[in-house]
């Protein structure tokens, strides 16, 4: 059975003007209040399992308010790819408490149906449509661990990672475009944490060096220029001369 997975992240920007009116009639009003947030930059990036431990990847898209004309435009980008791939269940990292909730709220706004993925529906049967993997790592415990915190564990570069928990409202064109590759690079870095959990809960043959390095091949097929290219390059050649060590000694 091949387990397919949409990786999803959404960047957010504070409504000053939303928080403003909340803050005419309750002092008690918090600026960063989920209902106060907006989407400015949607991505998803694709990839697959498979029983032998292959891994192979799909499209990396992403959407912004700059290319799009607003968040409306970002939300409906994102719903039409994921409605396009009903069989692919969205993952996330602390998307049921974050992600999600934002996003339904735009929905409510404008009118827009979640797509089925992301849709609440008591009882549902089957495989899980949407897979949050801070959910997965919690477990029945109390403790959370940031994403960040997680790539590092696992050895993913820090310089890959050091920007990952601040971003700012953009004011230039050149920085939506560092919004888009900051995006696109959340979601490459989220593959990798589920494919090092999927290892750990013991997955046949899948083993974690070559995951990665397959899943970073397919990110840069597609994104050559990104502005972290070289350091994910070099990421892949760690792994793979690691790996090659790892059986040489087996050998």
């Amino acid at each position: 059975m091949t387990n397919s997975y949409i990786a999803i992240d959404c960047e957010f920007s504070w409504d000053e003007a939303l928080h403003q009116a909340h803050l005419s009639f309750d002092p008690t009003s918090k600026k960063h209040a989920t209902a106060v947030k907006r989407v400015m930059a949607a991505s998803a990036f694709e990839f697959s399992i498979d029983d032998e431990g292959r891994v192979s990847t799909g499209p990396v898209v992403s959407w912004n308010e700059f290319d799009w004309g607003g968040e409306k435009a970002v939300i409906e980008q994102l719903f039409d790819y994921l409605r396009a791939r009903p069989s692919g269940a969205v993952l996330s990292y602390g998307g049921l408490a974050v992600d999600i909730p934002v996003l339904l709220l735009a929905a409510m706004e404008y009118g827009i149906r979640l797509p089925d993925q992301l849709l609440d529906q008591p009882g549902r049967r089957g495989p899980r449509p949407h897979v949050d993997l801070g959910l997965q790592l919690k477990g029945g415990g109390r403790t959370w661990s940031h994403l960040s915190q997680v790539l590092l564990r696992i050895g993913v570069p820090v310089e890959l990672v050091r920007d990952k928990p601040s971003v700012l409202r953009p004011c230039q064109p050149k920085a939506w475009q560092n919004l888009a590759d900051h995006v696109e690079l959340d979601v490459l870095l989220l593959a990798i944490a589920k494919v090092a959990w999927r290892v750990s809960q013991g997955a046949p043959v899948l083993r974690l060096e070559p995951a990665i390095i397959a899943l970073i091949g397919g990110f840069l097929r597609q994104r050559r220029d990104h502005r972290a290219a070289s350091l994910l390059r070099k990421y892949a050649a760690d792994l793979e001369n690691r790996y090659g060590a790892q059986l040489a000694i087996a050998a």
